[in-house]
């Protein structure tokens, strides 16, 4: 039980970047950057997991065509060991998006093959995390928790917004998961509360550590009845995209070293925090040695 892993559909991003502004139905307009990458997710997570000198490891989607084989060549190139769950003909099993970013606000059009190319084989996907140290899960893998959490795993529940989000979605698995990472707007609207602080004290009824994202504010946790705030890295915005990925990865980080809660969150802040710093959301590439640069003087400067 050495590694961490994770379970998800790939995403690539073309990115036109630094748009005057996002182009009206039927105009054309020119940005003065395009690329590839690519985009968020469980990939993300894990492959800046990895530059942080965790072991890791993915099962996801993998066909014969030209974005599959893009994925398998940066898997490679990061090091990122990976089991193929594809079942079926489907060519590009991955999802793409092109991205339109302005200054003020960004576009998006995105395509997903057909839900016939996701088939999840529960028994694979079982023993492909039954030896992980920590094993990472989105919503739709929460019928994992209570059989990785019985096989000795320490379960992180990511969220992501959906317009279904409820406590009734949750209920089942709460009790089998160590740590749930949802950011502001998805705790208010799992709990039906008005605030992430009234959010944060209903999902401590539920969760030992409870822990909302907050954006620029930082990150709130609660432990031994007391709610705190951990301050976010001082940056300069450019891009948010995949700064919830990337906050996953330093809280694991923390976690596969055995740091304590509110030192598992510096280490998120601080990834989430890098991340935004450039365009797109694996652009911003910080190392173990930057991360703990980073989190010595700013966190406990002296």
């Amino acid at each position: 039980m050495n590694s961490v892993g994770g379970f998800g559909i790939a995403n690539v991003d073309i990115i036109f970047g630094n748009a005057d502004r996002i182009p009206k139905l039927g105009e054309e307009i020119y940005t003065p950057s395009c690329f590839k990458q690519l985009g968020g997710g469980v990939v993300a997570t894990l492959i800046q997991l990895s530059r942080l000198g965790v072991p890791v490891k993915l099962a996801t989607y993998i066909g014969n065509g030209s974005l599959s084989k893009y994925l398998v060549k940066k898997l490679e190139k990061e090091k990122i060991e990976y089991i193929n769950m594809l079942s079926t003909d489907e060519e590009d099993p991955v999802t793409l998006s092109c991205i339109v970013s302005c200054e003020q606000d960004r576009g998006i059009v995105s395509y997903k093959p057909k839900e016939e190319a996701f088939r999840v084989d529960s028994k694979k996907i079982y023993e492909f995390y039954k030896d992980c140290k920590i094993a990472f899960l989105s919503l739709e893998q929460k019928e994992f928790c209570k059989s990785l959490k019985e096989a000795g795993c320490i379960i992180v529940l990511d969220s992501a917004w959906n317009d279904m989000l409820s406590l009734e979605w949750y209920y089942d698995v709460f009790p089998y998961v160590d740590y749930f990472i949802p950011n502001s707007m998805e705790a208010i609207k799992i709990t039906g509360e008005e605030n992430p602080e009234k959010a944060l004290e209903k999902l401590g009824q539920y969760l030992k550590y409870p822990i909302v994202k907050n954006g620029n504010k930082g990150c709130l946790y609660k432990e031994d009845g007391e709610i705190h705030t951990v301050e976010p890295l001082p940056v300069k915005h450019v891009d948010s995209t995949g700064a919830g990925d990337a906050f996953a990865a330093g809280f694991m980080y923390g976690l596969y070293y055995g740091y304590s809660l509110d030192d598992c969150i510096r280490f998120g802040n601080i990834t989430g925090g890098y991340a935004v710093t450039k365009m797109g959301c694996l652009t911003a590439e910080i190392d173990e040695q930057k991360l703990l640069n980073y989190f010595h003087n700013i966190y406990y400067i002296l």
